[in-house]
């Protein structure tokens, strides 16, 4: 499959790694306002980079597609079968959409109140306290679980580290057991914005 490798590399790994680095830098809310703010503090110049990061992981992704090169219409190309990679492609479109507009809530915030994190820990719990909200980010982050899994398998059978049916099957539950816990933790996160409280705080 290596000639998959250019796709796999340019629309799963970069928007994981944004994912992940969210997470950390969220994560600190957990332990209350005061360390949000101490342990995420937001400055233009880390915007205006995270801003940077994002559009050119997003420039990654559509080359990333146009880069899959099908023998014929119905070939599924990395994935499993055609309905995977169409899936794929959607739950892509979702979990971008997500991405795109948590970048357009960070501009806003810190338009609003300026590079202050603290007000934007109180923004946050407010914003993401709407019903609507609330649905477009747990559809988001469902979304961008389906896409990591699918992808994060993808990308190492592209590697070929399975070569047959059995350790493929393995490699899908281990790759989707992986961004369940990442989408688990994300969700720890917004649980705290949104009621209150996290399940887990973490050490």
């Amino acid at each position: 499959m290596p000639r998959y490798r250019s796709h796999i590399a340019l629309t799963v790994w970069p928007i994981t790694a944004l994912f992940v680095l969210e997470l950390a830098r969220m994560w600190p809310a957990l332990r209350g306002a005061s360390s949000f703010a101490a342990a995420s503090p937001v400055t233009w110049p880390s915007l205006v980079a995270h801003t940077v990061a994002v559009l050119a992981s997003l420039a990654a992704y559509v080359r990333g597609w146009s880069t899959l090169r099908l023998r014929s219409p119905t070939e599924a190309g990395p994935y499993r079968s055609e309905g995977c990679r169409r899936l794929q492609k959607l739950a892509g479109g979702l979990a971008w959409a997500l991405a795109v507009a948590h970048l357009i809530l960070r501009w806003f915030m810190t338009v609003r109140v300026g590079p202050v994190a603290l007000s934007h820990y109180e923004l946050l719990r407010g914003f993401l306290s709407h019903l609507p909200v609330l649905g477009f980010y747990a559809l988001g982050l469902a979304a961008l679980g389906l896409f990591l899994s699918q992808g994060l398998a993808a990308s190492l059978r592209a590697w070929g580290l399975s070569r047959g049916a059995e350790s493929s099957r393995w490699l899908e539950v281990g790759c989707t057991l992986a961004s369940a816990v990442m989408v688990l933790m994300a969700i720890n996160v917004l649980s705290h914005f949104v009621t209150g409280r996290a399940y887990w705080m973490g050490p």
